[in-house]
């Protein structure tokens, strides 16, 4: 009889509980927000003030499209209630987070520590949507206490993130 995790401490699964369904309902939840952070590279590397305006609009258009993401009924919520136009899920996919928040949140932490840093530039507030989400990534043990300082995010892009010489 091979030698199993469960066979070795049969308690094993009644201590660690059920584990979470991590995977999306949807498929579009999959694809959420997945060029946001291609255009904050853009923006963030860019060394010349000429083109900031530009870059920074189309990083802005991403963040706008994944916050209507964000603010657009689920199909399981419009069963639910059909009349409602704007919804405040939690995360992507619904109340719980999902594999498409644990690749999308980590890089949205670095997007806002880097550019607030390098272009004084902070997520609008008018993006409820993703103020929301953002705000409710924050206050989950998992995500907070995965994140790295903010000082080593920056630390990592000193190389490469650009100040803006006016």
């Amino acid at each position: 009889m091979p030698l199993t995790a469960l066979s070795f401490c049969p308690s094993l699964s009644t201590n660690l509980g059920r584990y979470p369904k991590l995977c999306c309902r949807y498929k579009e939840s999959n694809g959420a927000g997945d060029d946001i952070f291609h255009k904050f590279s853009a923006y963030i590397k860019n060394p010349n003030p000429g083109l900031n305006d530009m870059l920074e609009k189309k990083f802005l258009r991403s963040l706008m499209k994944l916050d209507q993401y964000l603010l657009t009924p689920l199909p399981h919520e419009l069963d639910q209630n059909p009349d409602a136009r704007q919804y405040s899920r939690h995360y992507l996919d619904g109340n719980s987070l999902s594999l498409a928040d644990c690749n999308l949140l980590p890089k949205l932490n670095i997007v806002k520590v880097v550019c607030r840093k390098y272009r004084d530039f902070e997520i609008p507030v008018a993006l409820t949507g993703l103020t929301r989400y953002l705000t409710k990534a924050n206050q989950q043990d998992e995500f907070r206490y995965t994140c790295p300082k903010d000082s080593e995010i920056l630390l990592a892009y000193q190389s490469v993130a650009k100040y803006l010489n006016k």
